[in-house]
């Protein structure tokens, strides 16, 4: 079993909802306008979240 921070679980919410709502996952510019955070930050994020996978 996986355990997430808040964040994290915030953009898997983000993905999950994203992607039912549109048929395709968000791109990197969807998260860095929606948490309004920079693209490097997303980029990092990214990254944590695959390699929990």
């Amino acid at each position: 079993m996986f355990s997430f921070t808040d964040k994290q679980g915030q953009y898997l919410a983000y993905i999950y909802h994203y992607t039912k709502l549109n048929g395709t996952p968000p791109a990197h510019t969807d998260f860095h306008k929606f948490f309004k955070v920079t693209p490097p930050s997303v980029n990092q994020m990214i990254n944590t979240l695959e390699k929990k996978d």
